[in-house]
């Protein structure tokens, strides 16, 4: 089984499966390769979008190099140490542990740098805070990282978004394969199902009634309020939480209402678009990676829990589990969420020592880390 590597240059001449997932794969994939990346998602830097094909699945691949501004979904460094250590320790509101933190990873960062940390290839990504991996065999699994070893000799191979709720096989296939698991962050899965019988969930529809807001398809949403969903999603994911996080467009969410890319709802009062909230489905579940409303509303209108539930409700309908992304984890644990760790698995034994120790470095943290975020519900 040859696994076959497409590139800007030639991707016009993959023949995508006839299978939901390699249809949503030319979708999305065909405009962002043949195009900048950057027009779709803004902090999108010294990266190539690729795909990788072998049997009937296609996966997508990104070829990185170090930039500051990078999103944390193409750099190892703005995951783990400019949002991961510099920002995320902010939120402790703690300031002993702020100027430690900051004493410690100063030289760290320095190191990753210079280490080339990363010089990076990431599979399965679609530049995505989640990616959901469709119905992979493990032999295709072993049949790519073979693959990518040999096209990037120079590159640490790292596959994203591995966990043992959803993906059992891909964590076991790629640890036996020598991969090493470090820690990416705490996600959550909700059974949609059991979720709205909760109270909270009960209360939430109580809220949605009471405040007047109509649920509205994304098909139906105009270009200026797509704008305006451009600004609800940097008003929460960027202002509040981090400019790391993807910056989508106007032209992602173009993309994704005119391609349904994404699954699209709106919240609107009146003729106000207040929230917006898009995901997609892939192999039984589905992740919103656009989600976002009007921070400065007061907090009352209970847009985050509307959303939540609006996500809850489609995914009942639709018959999937719903991964519910990394945070804000004790307001899904009472929702009936479960916590999981999720993993980037990383290859590095074709690398020259020097390369491979920052990911050892970061291996050790990882471990030492993973039981504090599962105790602290992050």
């Amino acid at each position: 089984m040859q696994p076959l590597l497409f590139t800007r240059e030639n991707i016009h001449t993959l023949q995508f499966p006839s299978t939901d997932d390699g249809d949503y794969a030319r979708r999305y994939l065909i405009p962002l390769m043949t195009e900048n990346p950057q027009k779709y998602i803004r902090n999108v830097h010294n990266t190539q979008l690729m795909a990788v094909k072998v049997g009937e699945t296609v996966i997508p691949i990104t070829v990185s190099d170090f930039h500051p501004q990078n999103t944390y979904t193409v750099s190892p460094y703005s995951h783990y140490v400019s949002y991961g250590a510099f920002e995320e320790v902010k939120r402790l509101n703690n300031p002993l542990a702020e100027v430690a933190v900051k004493l410690i990873m100063t030289p760290v960062s320095w190191y990753f740098r210079h280490a080339e940390l990363d010089k990076v290839v990431f599979v399965n990504n679609y530049l995505l805070s989640t990616n959901l991996y469709p119905a992979v065999k493990s032999e295709h699994l072993s049949v790519i990282s073979e693959a990518l070893i040999k096209w990037f000799p120079d590159r640490a191979i790292v596959f994203r978004s591995v966990d043992q709720k959803k993906n059992p096989h891909i964590y076991q296939t790629l640890e036996e394969f020598g991969y090493n698991l470090v820690l990416s962050r705490q996600v959550w899965y909700m059974d949609p199902v059991a979720a709205l019988k909760t109270r909270q969930c009960k209360e939430d529809l109580r809220v949605l009634k009471k405040n007047g807001y109509e649920v509205v398809n994304g098909r139906d949403l105009s270009d200026d309020e797509l704008r305006r969903a451009v600004k609800l999603y940097e008003l929460l994911y960027l202002q509040k939480y981090s400019y790391y996080n993807p910056q989508f467009t106007f032209e992602f969410l173009k993309l994704a209402r005119d391609e349904n890319i994404l699954h699209i709802y709106g919240l609107k009062q009146g003729e106000q678009l207040n929230a917006i909230m898009g995901f997609f489905v892939r192999n039984g579940v589905m992740t919103q990676p656009l989600f976002g409303y009007d921070t400065s509303l007061p907090l009352d209108e209970g847009l985050y829990r509307l959303l939540t539930l609006v996500t809850l409700q489609d995914g009942v309908k639709r018959g999937l589990l719903v991964h519910a992304s990394g945070g804000v984890g004790k307001f899904k644990k009472v929702r009936g969420g479960e916590s999981v760790t999720e993993y980037n698995a990383v290859y590095t034994q074709h690398l020259p020592k020097r390369r491979q120790m920052p990911w050892k470095l970061i291996r050790k943290v990882s471990d030492a880390a993973i039981p504090y975020f599962k105790k602290m519900d992050f």
